[in-house]
């Protein structure tokens, strides 16, 4: 749906419903000591992971259901599923149960975070649509630190609840605000095939490489860094800096192409945090800095979806891609730092960013031609 002009209340919507899918993951990551106690023996840890590996297993899948019946479709279901199976989860069934509601929530989770940017790009005008890509980059942290904020000293069952309410409030809200005809064209039902069709494709791939990789290290980094560095405080705020590199990924990419800005930042990743070992008592705040960069790394990833691609469809595939590689990183980064010594934490990582700008410039390199 081409426009002059972009529909800001209806964003502003669409963002807030990412902030909700946000929250499917830290609203159990953040009750977990409580969940704990309801089910006292059982590996409640789970309960976080498993929305992680719907995304490994079907984000491609997910975004061919997009492309399929339609991004408008897609969130009113994806708002559905997560609302009757959060709001399920609140009673606090046994816990076989509750992991069923959780895998059938991150169905809900998987879809809106394709099926979301993937309308958001379709309905900005051209000129805005870069900076609406790094708003939405910005989902899930945003969504963590507003549910860290809100949660407060709640039950369990009544966060889950107010979430669940919360969700099928954005349902009625958007089932009113949502356009139909959104998009003209669609594609088949998804099939196994779209995995080989989307990672033979450059333009279809190239985003989520660079955001798989980003995800990964963001999450070990902001997990280990604080204690490694001996400073505990830049727990919430390291997040917070990737955030605000996530907004202005989307103003940078007004000037400077998104392929650029990935493969660049991921070097001057690297550069700084040779920076932050050779800083002494002022590495946390080199780190702060570093990890700002690492949030345009994000944005830019996000807004180059609709850059490469013009049509809705084949944002929608593009979408599910970073979708899946997403989610592998933010499963793998963190158990693979686990197991390394304090002192190869940023070694290891300025080697992995430096890689990532090479391979990312050749993929961004490849999906512009």
């Amino acid at each position: 749906m081409p426009t002059d002009r972009t529909p800001w209340p209806l964003i502003a919507a669409l963002y807030v419903t990412g902030l909700l899918a946000g929250a499917q993951f830290s609203k159990v990551s953040l009750t977990l000591e409580g969940l704990a106690q309801v089910y006292p023996g059982w590996p409640v840890a789970f309960a976080v992971s498993g929305v992680a590996v719907i995304g490994i297993l079907f984000g491609v899948m997910a975004g061919g259901v997009t492309a399929s019946i339609g991004p408008r479709r897609a969130i009113l279901w994806a708002l559905a599923i997560s609302g009757l199976a959060g709001g399920l989860g609140a009673l606090l069934p046994p816990f076989p149960v509750l992991m069923a509601m959780r895998v059938f929530e991150g169905v809900g989770h998987l879809i809106l975070v394709v099926a979301v940017p993937t309308l958001m790009a379709g309905l900005s005008a051209d000129r805005d649509r870069a900076l609406v890509m790094g708003l939405w980059a910005t989902f899930f942290g945003v969504g963590f630190a507003l549910t860290a904020l809100l949660i407060g000293e709640s039950g369990v069952n009544h966060v889950y609840a107010g979430h669940a309410a919360l969700v099928l409030a954005m349902l009625a809200l958007l089932a009113w605000m949502l356009p139909k005809g959104v998009v003209s064209v669609r594609r088949a039902m998804p099939r196994l095939s779209d995995h080989l069709l989307i990672y033979t494709t450059p333009r279809l791939f190239a985003p989520g490489l660079g955001h798989g990789i980003y995800a990964g290290l963001f999450l070990a980094l902001i997990t280990f860094l604080p204690d490694a560095l001996g400073a505990p405080w830049l727990g919430p705020v390291l997040p917070l800096a990737g955030i605000v590199g996530s907004f202005a990924a989307g103003i940078f990419a007004r000037w400077i192409a998104p392929d650029t800005l990935v493969w660049s930042m991921f070097a001057a990743m690297a550069v700084m945090f040779a920076a932050t070992m050779m800083s002494g008592p002022a590495a946390p705040y080199v780190l702060i800095a570093a990890m700002a960069v690492s949030g345009v790394v994000a944005g830019a990833g996000f807004a180059a979806v609709p850059w490469l691609n013009e049509a809705n469809d084949d944002r929608a595939l593009a979408n599910g891609a970073l979708a899946q590689l997403g989610n592998i990183g933010t499963f793998s980064g963190t158990p693979i730092f686990a197991a390394l010594a304090v002192g190869a934490y940023f070694p290891v990582a300025i080697a992995v960013c430096i890689v990532a700008a090479f391979v990312t410039g050749l993929a961004y390199r490849a999906a512009r031609s």
